[in-house]
């Protein structure tokens, strides 16, 4: 049997499908009680669970929220929509999970996909710059929106992110307390805000210890692990001589211990290497990898939070940016060099 709709209770009824709608939320002023009546003997009789969908075409609002993310394959993502997901369910709110596979159109398409089906908010991870697209389509919105590990330029715009600068720039002054002074630096796209303060905190990190700055040690990949692969390849190709690399991501540093260890070197040993984010991979490869610590299922829950507090009309007593403090997590990829 076919699960039975709004419209079939209405069209049973002789009513409209907002008088059904109406009834069943409680919100039956100005409808007959013997119509009252009618409607809710259809529901119990055929069982009628009212959607969110449902709902939302009736009244234009839903308990459900969008999530935009770029790359559902990187497991620093499902660990930040399980916060989103955790948080939202304890307020009876539901998610919808969009990939835009690191597309700029397909991220602009799911804003209009999520706009017309009626989600009462969006929370939105753009990985890269926002497109003139994408802006004008935020700023003709009236949708409540979140930006999560990112920090547009959009005047009152609502920010969940972590200290990218200050994560950078620890992990730099850790490498040279443990005496490296040649440090590679494998960066994403610079067009993204958090590498973008990242590749910052690299670069001031060598400036307040006197090491002078040299472009051929630093390289421009993606934030895969084949990425990483090829990016070491190419700094090493370079015959600069470095002891460690940074990398701007854990898959990125995984993919260059490859290189590294294909080449017949070693990590530590040879070169040192470290990574960002802390996903459940670093503590199973060997060595085992030394990381910046992000709180990504945190993040997740207050960027929900937060939305949440929008929608419910909370917005104004809701601080425009959170930032979350990071943390080293000392494991085995790098090497103290005596002086």
């Amino acid at each position: 049997m076919m699960k039975i709709t709004i419209k079939d209770i209405a069209e049973k009824a002789n009513v409209s499908v907002a008088t059904v709608s109406r009834v069943v939320n409680n919100k039956s002023k100005g409808v007959g009680e013997d119509t009252r009546k009618r409607i809710l003997e259809l529901v119990e009789e055929y069982n009628y669970q009212p959607s969110a969908v449902a709902r939302g075409l009736v009244t234009k609002k839903s308990k459900i929220i969008g999530l935009i993310i770029p790359d559902l394959t990187n497991p620093f993502y499902p660990k930040m929509a399980k916060g989103i997901e955790d948080e939202a369910s304890k307020h009876g709110y539901n998610i919808i999970l969009c990939d835009g596979n690191n597309s700029m159109d397909k991220e602009a398409a799911y804003l209009d996909f999520l706009g017309e089906h009626y989600v009462c908010g969006i929370i939105y991870n753009n990985f890269k710059n926002i497109s003139d697209t994408i802006l004008n389509k935020i700023l003709k919105s009236s949708l409540p929106l979140v930006f999560i590990d990112s920090k547009p330029e959009i005047k009152g715009c609502k920010c969940v992110y972590l200290d990218n600068h200050k994560a950078m720039y620890d992990m730099i002054e850790y490498l040279i307390h443990n005496g490296h002074r040649r440090i590679g630096f494998m960066t994403g796209p610079l067009d993204s805000y958090s590498i973008n303060e990242r590749y910052k905190g690299y670069l001031k990190a060598l400036e307040d210890n006197g090491i002078a700055i040299d472009s051929d040690l630093v390289v421009q990949g993606e934030y895969a692990i084949k990425d990483g692969y090829d990016a070491m390849e190419r700094l090493l190709e370079t015959g600069t001589d470095m002891t460690a690399v940074a990398c701007c991501n854990d898959l990125m540093a995984i993919g260059a211990m490859e290189k590294i260890e294909e080449l017949g070197m070693c990590v530590p040993e040879d070169i040192s290497v470290v990574g960002f984010d802390n996903i459940e991979m670093t503590r199973l490869v060997r060595p085992k990898l030394t990381t910046v610590a992000q709180p990504i299922y945190d993040m997740g829950r207050e960027a929900a939070r937060m939305i949440i507090n929008i929608i419910e009309g909370h917005g104004k007593h809701t601080q425009d940016n959170l930032v979350f403090e990071p943390s080293l997590v000392i494991r085995d990829s790098v090497k103290k060099i005596e002086k």
